[in-house]
C-alpha cells in the first residue's frame, strides 16, 4: 500500500509511520515543511518510508508529489496546530490549515481521484457546550472561537464539500485533546511535565506555572489516537465525519495534580500564569465517540495515568 503522510515530523505524524510502518507490506512517503531531527517513536527508520520536504502552502510541490508517488492511502496531519499560536499569527494558520488543505484537495481531484483520504480536524470546531455533562456528538453544532479552530473549520466544509461535488473518498475527524510522549510543550499536559521535570533536576524553582484549571476537556494518548486514525480509512464510510476522542472529561486541575502525584518533588508550589490565558476559552470540551466505535471497531487501550506518566518521563530523559 502506498500511504503519504503529510506533516510527518509532526506529534501524531512520528506516531502514526511508527504504527504504519509494523505492516512491511506499506511504502510510506512522509513530506513535512522542516524533516531536521527526524526521528520514529519506537521503531527504526526503516527501508519502507522515505522523507522529503515540502511546503503543502505550495501547489506545484504539492502536485508534484501527488503525481509522483500516486498514493492509495493519503493522511493529512501538516497543519498549525497550536491555538494560543493562532491569535498571534492568525494568517499564516490560515495559510497553512486552510489553502495547505485546499492543495491537497485539488491535486488529489486531478490526479488520484481514488485515494482514500483522511483530512484532520478538531474538536475546537464545536460550539460551547453548554452542558458539561453532554459528550459532543458529530451533529453538534459548529461555532468556532479561536483562528485555529475557524481555519479547521474551514477545511472541514472544503473536505465535504469535495466529497458531495467530486465524490472523493473523503474521511473527516474532530480530534479531541491528543497527549503522549513526543508532544510539544506548548501543549497543556506536555507543559506541565516539562515544568515538573525540569523542577525535579533542580533547574528551575520549585513553582509550576498555569493557565486556566477549570476547563473540562477530553484526553486521548496519541498512540490511540493514530490507530483510530487508521482504521477509519479501512473500515469508516466515506463523506463521514468522526469524533477521535476518549468520552472522558478531566478537568485540567485533575491532569496538573495526577503529573504531581508522580513526581519526586512534593513541594511544588502552583502559580497562575496570565500570559498562559486564552483571550476567548471554552469552558467544557469532552466527546461522544459511540460513532467511531460503531463503524471501526476502535477501543481505546492507554489509561489517562499511562499516558501522563510516559509524558512526564519523555521530558525526563530530555531536560
Amino acid at each position: 500500500m502506498r500511504i503519504l503522510v503529510t506533516g510527518v515530523n509532526g506529534f501524531v505524524g512520528r506516531h502514526l509511520v511508527s504504527y504504519l510502518m509494523e505492516d512491511k507490506d506499506n511504502q510510506i512517503l512522509g513530506i513535512d515543511s522542516n524533516v531536521n531531527g527526524f526521528f520514529v517513536e519506537g521503531n527504526a527508520y526503516g527501508h519502507n518510508l522515505k522523507v522529503v520536504e515540502a511546503d503543502i502552502k505550495s501547489k506545484k510541490d504539492v502536485e508534484s508529489i501527488v503525481s509522483d508517488f500516486r498514493p492509495e492511502r493519503l493522511f493529512h496531519l501538516a497543519a498549525q496546530s497550536s491555538v494560543s499560536y493562532s491569535w498571534k499569527n492568525p494568517i499564516e494558520t490560515f495559510e497553512i490549515n486552510v489553502f495547505g488543505g485546499i492543495n491537497i484537495l485539488e491535486s488529489l481531484r486531478k490526479i488520484c481521484p481514488s485515494c482514500k483520504t483522511l483530512m484532520v480536524c478538531t474538536a475546537e470546531e464545536y460550539d460551547k457546550n453548554e452542558n458539561g455533562n453532554r459528550p459532543i456528538d458529530e451533529n453538534f453544532r459548529i461555532n468556532p472561537s479561536n483562528p485555529y479552530a475557524i481555519s479547521k473549520a474551514a477545511l472541514d466544509f472544503f473536505s465535504a464539500t469535495y466529497y458531495k461535488a467530486y465524490k472523493l473518498p473523503l474521511f473527516v475527524t474532530r480530534s479531541f485533546n491528543h497527549i503522549g510522549p513526543g508532544q510539544r510543550e506548548d501543549f497543556v499536559c506536555s507543559d506541565f511535565a516539562k515544568q515538573i521535570a525540569l523542577i525535579e533536576k533542580g533547574l528551575e524553582e520549585p513553582v509550576i506555572r498555569v493557565g486556566n484549571l477549570e476547563a473540562v476537556r477530553d484526553f486521548l494518548d496519541v498512540r490511540d489516537v493514530v490507530r483510530a486514525y487508521s482504521l477509519i480509512l479501512e473500515k469508516g464510510i466515506e463523506g463521514e465525519v468522526y469524533n477521535v476522542c476518549s468520552g472522558k472529561k478531566y478537568k485540567i486541575s485533575e491532569i496538573l495534580y495526577k503529573l504531581l502525584s508522580f513526581s519526586t518533588r512534593k513541594d511544588i508550589e502552583v502559580k497562575k500564569d496570565k500570559s498562559k490565558l486564552r483571550p476567548v476559552d471554552i469552558d467544557f470540551i469532552f466527546g461522544d465517540n459511540r460513532k467511531l466505535k460503531a463503524h471501526t471497531g476502535w477501543k481505546q487501550t492507554y489509561s489517562i495515568d499511562k499516558s501522563l506518566l510516559d509524558t512526564l518521563n519523555y521530558w525526563r530523559a530530555r531536560v
